[in-house]
């Protein structure tokens, strides 16, 4: 009866209030039997909901309304709805919405219709809603022009697939612009369409559409009259309210099913993309290529192919063919070399090392299981060595093309996504979207200030709320006292129930951290694409999901800091001491490496620094390789939610039986001590306990981990019944089997000894070459876990002293001087890397400044940049010279500054950073400025008495973020009650004993389980804490507070220790402090 033609998600950014599930099921509900989605300029969820049509059995239209540039400058725009008919339609849709972005302003994406193909075909064009050109025209009474206009389109589009744009709103002029808009279609011959222009899909959602339309103005609600729509009459009605409405021009509403029978462009099966091919020599194909540097690489790693990695070899370039992936494989290859050459070119390698010796990336995820990955220089995981399973990313009957995950310094990653932009170009090369989504914070903002509530209200919610669920905020709001008493106030009630709605929104296109697409045929055919923020890059519409479904392969060059550390501390070493260290060649099972982790000395290294990782280390006690990977795949969500990692954990370190609830589990859990710890054992569980194919559990396993999955649960459920009863197991046990599935997540098998290998190799540094360790993690913040104040104080438990940084000795990073790790200027804040080379090359130039004047002549630094370097520190060697503007005593001051500012003693002729401060006042003159005369300051000097100690801290934390010649709780420990013990002294505590502590509060996290955990620091080391739900919800305010005293239980459990909270007070507290990681 009816086709709704033009209809907006909440895709349509802060425009459509529902969400492409709410449409498509309502629609349902009303029967439809088609809906187009015309979100405002993009596709973004154009896939989603092909996908969601399909599973509810209803056609799908792929569409856009899109912005048209009218004017000259670009300020008279109008809006144009498209629908893609055929395949080469919806080709076209997609390149007109990229030129709209790439012609313009990302931001505000128009589309000149000088793009225009010359041979359009298979889009279909409806004349816009109100702000349409040809409907403006007509309500402005420029009938000739309005003519005019629709005469062009039916010269560019055919006379076939224009239709005019027939909607009723119930709004003023609505029926006179019909009434016209029919006289002008009948006029020139052209069919009419009728649509709603729908923003949401029941009409009581019309307030969060309203909202969001103020948002999207930053204006509150009573500020944008004239940019909201004028009623609550943009929903999705039903055929027969359309029916109703356009009863004088029935053939508007038989035309909307004519188009979506028109419409045969299938999002979900009709995409022609293919990826690029990878040039061969002469005489081979990719797949015989392939080989022969498989086997190259073979030579080099093993000294030829012995039988079991022939096996291995042949089975993969087996599946390999019959996949036809082996182009695929050498666009990765093709990938790393450049890599590689970036990596030559940055001078941290060279063309005669092997690539395995020094490779510029690594793999993770379940790649790494494959050997073709590790020859070809993808992986630096021996499969065979650990006998890693295959079918978790490649198998007999593959569902998709799978990822390879690449991880990178951040440097050559940079560059690299740069070189492929550059060899692919911006139409066939684009970084992976990313959907950004409200989540609490951003609704109590963005929506508090569309409702018109204070925004100091509103800035104090957001700051005290916990979780990021904006469904939960009444809750959270009755557990903060000065909010409880606002949850039915007027405006709060509305706040409240519209976030709820809000929660989950997307709100924006980002760029993925790391995925890239890239095509052999222009990229802007199948997903539109736009600028990223950044230049020269590129962003297509579509997020992981969407891309997946598309079948497009995607690539993720992904930057992790570690191994930029990595690279870094290599290179120290070696300049240092002359040799390279090939990590892949050290000995993994070092049972001095290993003892340090087991003593949960395992901060700033890679993947086992977290807090959880610090209890779990000590209990697991690895030795080996793959000790490591059954610890790091141990603590992620999906093991712990069935407290299968305290399962775990008894059974390997205590011997506590343990039975399968059926034998056919043995395989898979076996060497897990019947524990799920990894992807892939939930894919083997289904197949040998259900048999499934390795295509169906995969399919399984991802059906765990979608939102809104219960009936697809069922679904597998049934299916795992069934299939398990035909082997024998009973329904009981199936389902005692069933319920270790979830779809939090976990590592794939490689993936943990992938990331197992980087942690032992950080393990390796720390232990071995500290000082290098150090100074590497300094240069590579922010990264990890812990603030540099907390990494300070480990390196000091590891002999390792960090210096202020120095004027006449810091480089712009971090440096060893004096077997002590010299910040770098950079650390100084408000000294940026300009400002930072800028006074490094003046004292090159001309040699060590002799004075604060000479500095501040030669550098040119502005004031606030060398009045944070005095008080960083950074004149303190020249200052312990009493040196002046009179440049006198300077042979002191290079003796001074010859032994680092942490030797300096204080003297009497020494300048303080106080009256250095007053010394750049006197002689500091903006730019620009009459020259000053060369007079004498000394007579100005003032004598201004020395900082204390808690004054120093408390300035150089603002300006260092770290205090190097202390900790707080150093200063503060003679104010403190004698029975509050450091944590040196609670080492001696025994299990149950009653003990009050106090420190600096670095870690906060609350995860799926219901304790808090926090980490207090102090002037010794670290106090781990547990807080329950009781204690939390007494103390939750006061746990936010940077500096805590807590009373607690001393809990010892398998070598470690928790303080379990029962009270919570604040100490006294000073600006400037290091702030806590919080981690959800």
């Amino acid at each position: 009866m009816y086709a709704e033609l033009h209809c907006h998600s909440n895709y349509s950014f802060q425009e459509g209030a529902s969400s492409v599930e709410d449409l498509l099921v309502r629609a349902h509900d009303l029967g439809y039997r088609a809906l187009a989605l015309t979100d405002h300029d993009n596709l973004c969820g154009a896939m989603h909901f092909a996908q969601v049509a399909k599973t509810l059995e209803m056609q799908s239209i792929t569409g856009v309304e899109m912005t048209i540039k009218d004017g000259q400058d670009g300020k008279e725009n109008s809006h144009l709805t498209f629908l893609a008919e055929t395949k080469g339609g919806y080709s076209q849709l997609s390149n007109l919405i990229s030129y709209s972005y790439v012609a313009a302003d990302r931001r505000n994406p128009a589309l000149d219709l000088k793009y225009l193909p010359g041979d359009l075909d298979g889009l279909i064009l409806l004349t816009g809603c109100r702000t349409g050109r040809v409907p403006s025209l007509l309500t402005g009474g420029r009938f000739a022009e309005a003519e005019t206009q629709l005469r062009q389109y039916l010269d560019w589009f055919g006379t076939d697939n224009v239709f005019v744009e027939l909607q009723q709103n119930l709004v003023q002029g609505d029926t006179s612009r019909n009434r016209r808009l029919i006289d002008l279609a009948r006029k020139l011959g052209v069919p009419t369409v009728a649509t709603n222009n729908v923003h949401y899909h029941v009409s009581e959602r019309h307030r969060l559409q309203d909202a969001l339309v103020s948002i999207k103005n930053n204006l509150s609600l009573e500020q944008t009259h004239k940019e909201r729509r004028a009623n609550n009459q943009f929903y999705l009605k039903s055929p027969e309210e359309m029916a109703t409405l356009f009863s004088r021009c029935p053939e508007a509403i038989k035309n909307t099913l004519r188009i979506a029978e028109r419409c045969s462009f299938d999002l979900t099966k009709d995409l022609a993309y293919r990826f690029p091919d990878y040039p061969v020599p002469e005489d081979a194909t990719p797949q015989s290529h392939l080989e022969d540097l498989c086997r190259q690489a073979a030579e080099r790693r093993y000294g030829g192919v012995n039988q079991k990695a022939e096996d291995r070899l042949q089975e993969e370039l087996w599946l390999i063919g019959k996949h036809n992936l082996a182009g695929f494989f050498l666009i990765y290859y093709e990938i790393i070399q450049m890599a590689r050459q970036i990596m030559i070119e940055m001078g941290l390698s060279d063309a005669e090392i092997p690539l395995e010796e020094r490779p510029p990336g690594r793999g993770r995820g379940s790649s790494v299981a494959m050997l073709v990955g590790y020859l070809i220089g993808l992986s630096h995981i021996d499969p065979l060595e650990y006998n890693l399973s295959l079918d978790r990313f490649l198998s007999d009957d593959l569902g998709s093309v799978p990822d390879i995950d690449l991880d990178f310094p951040r440097t050559i990653r940079e560059e690299l996504i740069v070189r492929v932009h550059r060899k692919w170009g911006w139409d066939r090369a684009a970084l992976t979207g990313m959907i950004s989504t409200y989540q609490m914070k951003g609704v109590i903002r963005d929506l508090g200030k569309a409702l018109g509530l204070p925004a100091q209200d509103m800035d104090k919610l957001a700051k005290r709320v916990d979780s990021h669920d904006a469904k939960e905020m009444e809750l959270e709001m009755l557990q903060l006292p000065e909010f409880r008493d606002k949850v039915d106030a007027p405006g709060w009630r509305d706040l409240i129930e519209m976030a709820a709605q809000l929660d989950g929104f997307p709100k924006y296109l980002a760029q993925h951290p790391g995925g890239m697409i890239i095509s052999s045929s222009p990229l802007i055919d199948t997903v539109p694409v736009q600028q990223a923020a950044i230049a020269d890059r590129y962003i297509c519409h579509w997020d992981k999901d969407s891309i997946d479904q598309a079948g497009f392969v995607k690539i993720d060059f992904l930057a992790l800091g570690a191994l930029s550390q990595m690279q870094e501390c290599l290179l120290l070493i070696e300049e240092r001491e002359g040799n390279f260290i090939d990590l892949s060649r050290i000995d993994f099972d070092d049972r001095a490496v290993y003892e340090t982790m087991h003593r949960a000395d395992t901060i700033g290294i890679f993947q086992v620094e977290s807090a959880a990782q610090m209890q779990t280390v000590p209990r697991i006690k690895p030795w080996n390789l793959t000790d490591m990977a059954y610890e790091v795949g141990a603590v992620r969500p999906g093991v712990g939610v069935n407290d299968g990692v305290t399962q775990f954990i008894q059974r390997r370190s205590e011997g506590i039986p343990w039975d399968y609830d059926h034998p056919l589990e043995q395989r898979a859990l076996e060497r897990t001590l019947g524990i799920i710890l990894f992807q892939d054992q939930v894919n083997q569980v289904a197949m040998d306990v259900a048999g499934f194919t390795s295509l169906e559990a995969d399919q399984l396993r991802r059906a765990f981990g979608k939102r809104n999955n219960d009936l697809l649960i069922q679904h597998c459920w049934e299916k795992f019944r069934e299939g398990a009863a035909g082997l024998g197991v009973s329904e009981d046990a199936a389902q005692r089997i069933f319920q270790k599935f979830n779809g939090h997540y976990m590592f794939p098998e490689s993936h943990a000894f992938a990331f197992g290998a980087t942690a032992y190799h950080m393990a390796w540094l720390k232990y071995y070459h500290p000082l290098e360790f150090y100074v590497a993690i300094f240069n590579q913040q922010p990264m990890g876990f812990y603030n540099t104040e907390t990494l300070k104080e480990d390196s000091k438990r590891h002999g390792i002293t960090v210096l202020n940084p120095d004027i006449n000795h810091s480089r712009e990073k971090c440096i060893i001087r004096n077997e002590s790790v010299l910040l770098g200027l950079r650390y100084v804040r408000g000294m940026g890397d300009a400002a930072a080379t800028q006074a490094v090359a003046a004292r090159d130039q001309g040699g060590p400044f002799k004075s604060l004047a000479d500095a501040m002549e030669r550098t040119g630094l502005q004031r606030e940049i060398i009045e944070n370097l005095v008080t960083a520190g950074a004149f303190d060697a020249l200052n312990a010279a009493g040196t002046t503007g009179s440049m006198e005593k300077t042979e002191t001051a290079k003796t001074a500054g010859a032994v680092g500012t942490a030797g300096i003693a204080r003297n009497k002729g020494a300048v303080s950073r106080r009256q250095a401060l007053w010394e750049v006042g006197l002689r500091y003159r903006p730019i620009n400025t009459q020259q000053p005369l060369p007079l004498p300051v000394e007579q100005d000097m003032a004598e201004l008495p020395e900082q204390s100690e808690w004054e120093t801290m408390g300035e150089e934390y603002r300006i260092l973020g770290l205090y190097p010649e202390g900790h707080l709780m150093a200063l503060a420990r003679p104010h403190l009650r004698p029975e509050i013990l450091s944590s040196r002294d609670i080492e001696a505590k025994a299990d149950g004993d009653i003990v009050t502590v106090a420190g600096l509060v670095i870690r906060r996290q609350r995860p799926l389980a219901k304790a808090v955990f926090l980490t207090l620091e102090d002037e010794f080391g670290h106090i781990p804490l547990v807080v329950w739900p009781g204690e939390f919800a007494k103390y939750r305010q006061i746990i936010r507070e940077p500096l805590l005293v807590i009373r607690g239980e001393v809990s010892r459990r398998e070598g470690t220790m928790n303080i379990v909270t029962h009270h919570v007070e604040p100490m006294p507290t000073m600006k400037n402090l290091p702030k806590a990681k919080n981690w959800q």
